[in-house]
C-alpha cells in the first residue's frame, strides 16, 4: 500500500499493520474450523456407548454366527450383529441408558440379559455363555454390566 504523506514523502508502511490482522484473524479462524471438523468423530463417540463381549457355549467352545441384538429401553432402538468367527461381537455408537441383551442361535436356548447400564464413553463387556436346547426355551439373567471407569 502507499500513502503520500504531508510534504510530498512517500511511504509503504502505512495500513500494513491494520491490513494484516484481518488475514492473521481469518487464518486462525480457519485454522481452527479444520482442527474441530477433522475431529468431529473423537466428539460424537464421546456421547456414545458400545457392548462387546464373546459368545461361548457350555464347554467354552466359541460360537461364531450367534446373531446378538440390543434394545435402548427409554427409546425402542434395536440394533443387532452377527458373531464373528472369533465368537466377538461388537456393537458400537449406542445412546447412554438401560438395555436389554437377546442372544440366539439355531440349537442353542435363547439368552436375555437386562440390567445393562450404558453410561458416557463405556464400553461394557457382556460375555454370553448360551446352553445347548430347542429353540423355544429362553435363559433370562438381570445383571448391571460392571463399569470400566
Amino acid at each position: 500500500m502507499r500513502c503520500v504523506l504531508k510534504g510530498g514523502a512517500v511511504t509503504n508502511n502505512i495500513g500494513r499493520g491494520s491490513y494484516m490482522r484481518p488475514r492473521l484473524a481469518a487464518s486462525i479462524v480457519g485454522l481452527i474450523g479444520l482442527i474441530l471438523l477433522g475431529n468431529s468423530g473423537m466428539f460424537a463417540q464421546g456421547f456414545a456407548g458400545a457392548i462387546t463381549g464373546t459368545v461361548t457355549d457350555t464347554s467354552g467352545a466359541v460360537l461364531p454366527g450367534t446373531m446378538v441384538s440390543v434394545k435402548h429401553l427409554e427409546t425402542g432402538l434395536t440394533r443387532a450383529v452377527e458373531a464373528d468367527p472369533s465368537g466377538n461381537y461388537s456393537i458400537p455408537s449406542l445412546p447412554v441408558g438401560e438395555y436389554e441383551l437377546t442372544a440366539e442361535k439355531m440349537g442353542f436356548r435363547r439368552e436375555v440379559r437386562r440390567g445393562i447400564n450404558l453410561v458416557v464413553a463405556q464400553e461394557a463387556v457382556v460375555n454370553l455363555t448360551l446352553q445347548v436346547g430347542s429353540v423355544v426355551q429362553e435363559v433370562t439373567v438381570t445383571e448391571a454390566a460392571p463399569s470400566l471407569a
